[in-house]
């Protein structure tokens, strides 16, 4: 990745899953209330890297909507959980991990 906000600060990478750049609108609500938006940061099958507008404590449980480029691309909805929170200049940048 090209920058340094979520990675560790050795900068040596610690992931389960490898991560692909991305940089894409999405949705989300929280399963109470709620239907926001946000920017997908990065990917990967464990989960994503979203920057939200809104601060969520660890553990809770969002349901994200969005698309991927490909040649038919189709809307993807899953449920997340809330691992971790940084606030930046642009908003609060949120490490959410799929629950299958």
């Amino acid at each position: 990745m090209t920058d340094d906000l979520h990675n560790n600060p050795g900068g040596e990478e610690k992931r389960i899953y490898p991560r692909m750049d991305v940089f894409k609108k999405m949705t989300y609500r929280e399963l109470v209330p709620s239907g926001e938006e946000g920017i997908i940061q990065d990917i990967s099958e464990g989960g994503l890297c979203l920057l939200l507008n809104k601060e969520f404590a660890p553990g809770t449980i969002l349901e994200v909507k969005y698309e991927l480029q490909s040649p038919t691309p189709k809307p993807i909805e899953s449920i997340a959980k809330v691992v971790w929170q940084k606030k930046t200049d642009k908003g609060m940048l949120t490490g959410v991990q799929f629950i299958p």
